[in-house]
């Protein structure tokens, strides 16, 4: 089977070799028996990000680097899974936050018939380390997807994802969001479309990495999501 996995990055000089040499690990110790394709796309990265994702992709078979010029996790993502057609498409966080040990259940969950795959925070068999501040927004978006939309997945937002080729081709182009809000929108549009949705749990562990500063402003982003939420709430009606 082949797998794409999306690995979006944004000025992460000081993460990106040792996260990439990790996923390499992943993939080639749990999907042995898998053709991956590992797509760095770089979101307009102004620091040495992309010197060294050439390195890797010259270095390393399975990796692929992608220049983007324009900023947007949902355009990097997009970018990436457009790369290198599979049958499966996954995307991870370039912190590694969700344990990549969740990987074979990801995707064969998608092998199986689903539509999408998600990790989950929530998932009783889940064990989290997070700060309470990023508790409380998690909690709160939750609470909003299930008002706005009747979204039965738990986790919308984790950083750890996988589609058929069904939604790539049927979904996806649908997305209108290109920035943070696009995997979101992915799962709620996958849902409403009748595809299976399954959540898998994960080991998540949020471990500061000297010299990386965190992309995410959470009050930003929480008036962002809301803005989009009502405009998604407008045209799924």
């Amino acid at each position: 089977m082949r797998i794409t996995i999306a690995l979006p990055v944004l000025n992460e000089e000081s993460v990106l070799h040792d996260s990439v040499g990790r996923v390499l690990e992943a993939v080639r110790n749990l999907l042995s028996s898998d053709t991956v394709a590992v797509v760095v796309a770089d979101n307009g990265s102004d620091d040495r990000t992309g010197e060294i994702g050439r390195q890797l992709a010259a270095a390393e078979p399975e990796v692929h680097y992608l220049r983007l010029e324009e900023r947007g996790k949902g355009l990097a993502v997009f970018a990436a899974w457009s790369h290198a057609p599979a049958d499966v498409y996954v995307f991870t966080d370039v912190d590694l936050a969700a344990d990549l040990s969740a990987l074979p259940d990801l995707v064969n969950a998608i092998r199986g018939g689903a539509g999408l795959s998600v990790g989950s925070r929530f998932h009783p068999a889940s064990t989290v380390e997070r700060s309470a501040g990023r508790q409380f927004y998690s909690h709160g978006y939750r609470s909003l997807l299930k008002a706005a939309f009747g979204t039965a997945v738990s986790d919308v937002p984790c950083g750890l994802k996988a589609i058929s080729a069904s939604v790539m081709a049927e979904i996806v182009p649908q997305v209108r969001d290109l920035g943070w809000f696009f995997d979101t929108e992915l799962v709620v549009r996958s849902e409403r479309a009748g595809f299976e949705v399954h959540e898998i749990p994960v080991r998540w562990c949020e471990t500061p990495v000297p010299g990386r500063v965190s992309k995410v402003n959470a009050p930003k982003l929480a008036a962002e999501y809301l803005r989009q939420v009502l405009r998604l709430k407008r045209e799924l009606k």
